[in-house]
């Protein structure tokens, strides 16, 4: 493994709980202009309202979006700091490359964690 899909990898895991949060993840990240409220998101990952809205508060809690509240919260994905940005882009190339890596790096440690 190269050191930026270490990088990466890394972010994922200290960033990403599940296979939920890398859909929504990826999604905001590819349409970075858009806000996002948890029905659109829910609609996105096909999953109930409560689920895209956990995941949304989780990366809002990473500092990995922006939040607006208008007649509901909106999310937006901008990282807090370049830092947060620069390492988002290299795990959006990352998983780009390897999505399989990506996913099995993520759901591997979830299931050594919940052991």
């Amino acid at each position: 493994m190269s050191s930026s899909s270490s990088v990466a990898m890394s972010f994922a895991l200290d960033h990403l709980r599940d296979l939920h949060d890398l859909q929504l993840f990826i999604a905001l990240m590819n349409a970075s202009d858009r806000w996002w409220d948890a029905r659109a998101a829910a609609r996105e990952l096909q999953v109930p309202d409560a689920v895209a809205r956990a995941a949304l508060e989780h990366l809002a809690g990473r500092n990995l979006l922006e939040i607006r509240v208008t007649g509901e919260v909106r999310y937006q994905f901008r990282p807090g700091s370049e830092e947060l940005r620069r390492l988002s882009l290299a795990f959006a190339d990352a998983f780009a490359a390897d999505p399989p890596a990506v996913v099995r790096a993520l759901t591997g440690s979830v299931s050594s964690a919940s052991r």
